[in-house]
């Protein structure tokens, strides 16, 4: 399965993988939203998980322009944020945003949420 990282800091990026290996999910990643939106229509994933502040198109923008690709639709969209309040939630809502974490995004979360998204193996470590 193949799972799109769009976040502008690598060593988040490196720590989403290091999270989520066991499971053999196959990676890619992206800096922002411009570049995730093309990575996804190039790759098709089973599975984005998208940083919401970032440079050039944010996680909303992007989310949106996912649900609004007839291809990428219904690809399962996970958002990482530090915004703390319940308008940036609602706005993720709204955009078609699948689930929320927060950062710093906890690792027993994060698998629990990938797990049953993609619906895998209880006990992949």
């Amino acid at each position: 399965m193949k799972v799109l990282i769009v976040e502008d800091t690598k060593t988040i990026t490196n720590l989403i993988q290091v999270y989520l290996m066991g499971w053999g999910l196959e990676f890619f990643e992206a800096s922002n939203g411009v570049q995730g939106l093309a990575r996804a229509r190039e790759i098709k994933p089973d599975l984005i998980i998208s940083d919401v502040q970032m440079p050039e198109m944010d996680g909303f923008a992007l989310c949106a322009a996912v649900r609004a690709d007839p291809i990428l639709f219904s690809t399962p969209f996970v958002m990482l944020t530090s915004l703390k309040d319940d308008a940036s939630r609602q706005r993720g809502r709204l955009v078609g945003a699948s689930a929320f974490l927060n950062k710093p995004v906890a690792v027993d979360d994060l698998r629990e949420k990938v797990r049953s998204i993609l619906k895998l193996p209880a006990s992949k470590y």
